[in-house]
C-alpha cells in the first residue's frame, strides 16, 4: 500500500512476463517469415497475411499485456485498467458484498473473459480475489498479490461501511 495525497491506497502493477515472451517468439517468427517472403517475391506479389499477423500480435499484447490495479479508499473505488487501457472495469467498494483469494482454472488462461465462476481480468500467475458484487455478475481479479489486494479490498470495505449502532 502507499500513501498518495494524504489517502492510503493500493496500487500493483503486473506484467504478464510469459505474454511478452511468447509475443516477442511470435513476432521474430513473423519477421522471420515477412523477410523469407520477401527474398523470393516480387514488390507486387507480396502478401499481406504476414503483415496483418504482425500487427494482430502486437495489438494483443498491447490490450492485455499489462495490468494495474488500484484500491482507492478515498473515492471508494476498485480500478483495473489492462493494457494501454481500453480494457477497463471500475468497481464501487459499496457494491462489493464479499471478497475472497480463488484459485482460477488453468485452462481459463490469460486476458479478459466470462468463466463460470465469473468476469476474469488476469495477466500472468494462478491467483486471483474474486468479488461478489450487490448489482452484477462477479469479478476475479488475478494477481501476484493476493494476501495484499484481499486486505486492501477488506479495510476499505471496513472503512465504507455504514456505522452499526
Amino acid at each position: 500500500m502507499a500513501i498518495v495525497g494524504g489517502a492510503v491506497r493500493y496500487e500493483r502493477t503486473q506484467v504478464g512476463a510469459r505474454m511478452a515472451a511468447a509475443t516477442l517468439l511470435s513476432l521474430a517468427v513473423a519477421l522471420w517469415v515477412i523477410l523469407r517472403i520477401l527474398s523470393r517475391a516480387t514488390l507486387d506479389s507480396v502478401p499481406w497475411m504476414p503483415y496483418a499477423l504482425v500487427g494482430v500480435i502486437a495489438l494483443a499484447f498491447l490490450l492485455v499485456g499489462w495490468m494495474r490495479v488500484v484500491v482507492d479508499r478515498e473515492d471508494g473505488r476498485v480500478r483495473v485498467v489492462m493494457g494501454v487501457g481500453l480494457l477497463r472495469k471500475t468497481l464501487a467498494i459499496a457494491d462489493i458484498r464479499r471478497a475472497e483469494i480463488v484459485r482460477p482454472r488453468v485452462w481459463w488462461g490469460w486476458g479478459l473473459h466470462w468463466t463460470p465462476a465469473g468476469w476474469l481480468y488476469n495477466v500472468a500467475g494462478r491467483w486471483a480475489v474474486r468479488l461478489e458484487l450487490a448489482s452484477e455478475r462477479p469479478v476475479m481479479i488475478g494477481t501476484g498479490d493476493p494476501e495484499g489486494l484481499l486486505d486492501a479490498i477488506e479495510s476499505a470495505r471496513a472503512e465504507k461501511a455504514p456505522a452499526k449502532r
